[in-house]
């Protein structure tokens, strides 16, 4: 699924004036470009709310040029928890690293016999080729009875589709009802979501 975004090419600019203006500044790249742009901020938020890093967003500029690109990192004010900088990568032929959301399906064997589900990660690091970008990937967990996992090496990656973690990586496991307390607390002190949105500026952006 792809999502669309008009940008304008920024030049004498000042990022302070556009975020005064309801502008996102921002710069859109990859290894042979590297170009300061800018968004509207409301449907920058409206976008990127459907869209996250897990989907293509099309960049239309205004001289007719539509580059796909993913979002890899967003800066926030520390104050108002406000976008301040967007970075766009602009994808190519060549694969890309990026997030692909899991989706659980079935009942575990464990579930039913007293266990509960652990879902260890939501999504999933792939190198991909920007044509051959999953949706999502099918988690299949109706096999796993009490004490079973299931890690990154059993998955069913679509074609085109390689792991970027370690295949031991656990992704979900059924535990006993007295490890599900602990285990919520380690979840708790880990990071829920790969870690894109940032706080603070970018230094050269307010030279």
């Amino acid at each position: 699924m792809e999502y669309r975004l008009k940008a304008y090419y920024r030049e004498g600019e000042k990022p302070a004036a556009l975020r005064r203006a309801g502008k996102l500044p921002g710069v859109m790249y990859n290894k042979s470009l590297n170009q300061k742009v800018y968004v509207e901020l409301g449907e920058f938020d409206k976008v990127f709310r459907q869209a996250s890093i897990h989907h293509v967003i099309v960049l239309e500029l205004p001289d007719g040029k539509e580059l796909p690109t993913l979002v890899r990192q967003v800066n926030l004010d520390k104050r108002r928890r406000r976008p301040e900088h967007v970075d766009f990568y602009v994808l190519s032929d060549e694969p890309v690293e990026m997030y692909v959301p899991l989706r659980f399906v079935g009942t575990p064997q464990g579930v039913r016999e007293g266990g509960v589900l652990q879902e260890v990660h939501r999504d999933i690091l792939v190198r991909v080729s920007p044509r051959n970008i999953p949706e999502y990937i099918e988690v299949d967990v109706s096999g796993l009875g009490i004490g079973d996992s299931l890690h990154a090496a059993d998955l069913k990656l679509p074609e085109g589709v390689k792991l970027a973690i370690s295949p031991e990586e656990t992704i979900a496991a059924v535990v006993p009802p007295e490890d599900v307390e602990r285990l919520a607390a380690e979840a708790a002190e880990a990071p829920a979501e790969p870690e894109v949105i940032k706080k603070g500026k970018k230094e050269e952006e307010e030279a």
